[in-house]
C-alpha cells in the first residue's frame, strides 16, 4: 500500500463517519425548524405552540432618473403550517406583520418630491392548539 491510501475498512470508516455527521445536521436543522419546534413541544406537553415565520420579502430598488419599485419573493406556508398540523397541533389563529427593515429615497429627478422605496419582510405569526387526533405516526 502507497503511504497515502487507505484501506478499505479506513474508506468504509471515514464514509461511515460522514454519512453520520451529516445525519446529525439534518437532525439539527429539523430541530429549529417550526414543524421540529412543534414536535419538540408536542413530545414535553405543551398545550399551546406559537411559531412566527417569513412568509414574504421585499427588496427596495431605486434607479437614477427612473424612480423607486420594490420586487418581491413570496414563500407559501401551506407545507409547513399541514406539517405542524401532522405532528398534533390544531390551528386556532394567524395574523401577519410587516416588519420595516429599512427604505431609500432619492429626489426625484426635474420634479419636487422624492421616490422612497420601502424594505422588509411580512412575518406570519400563528398559534396553535394541541390536538392529538392530528398527530400523523410513521409506520415503525
Amino acid at each position: 500500500m502507497g503511504l497515502f491510501n487507505k484501506t478499505e475498512e479506513e474508506q468504509q470508516a471515514a464514509a461511515a463517519a460522514k454519512a453520520a455527521k451529516q445525519a446529525e445536521r439534518e437532525a439539527e436543522a429539523f430541530a429549529a425548524s417550526p414543524i421540529g419546534q412543534a414536535r419538540t413541544a408536542f413530545q414535553q406537553g405543551d398545550r399551546l405552540f406559537q411559531v412566527d415565520f417569513e412568509v414574504m420579502r421585499q427588496t427596495a430598488e431605486i434607479v437614477a432618473m427612473m424612480g423607486s419599485f420594490n420586487t418581491s419573493r413570496a414563500n407559501d406556508p401551506t407545507a409547513v403550517l399541514n406539517g405542524i398540523a401532522a405532528e398534533g397541533w390544531d390551528l386556532i389563529t394567524g395574523s401577519f406583520v410587516f416588519v420595516v427593515q429599512g427604505e431609500q429615497s432619492r429626489d426625484k429627478f426635474l420634479a419636487s418630491g422624492q421616490n422612497v422605496a420601502v424594505k422588509g419582510a411580512t412575518v406570519g405569526y400563528y398559534l396553535f392548539r394541541r390536538a392529538e387526533e392530528n398527530r400523523v405516526t410513521s409506520p415503525s
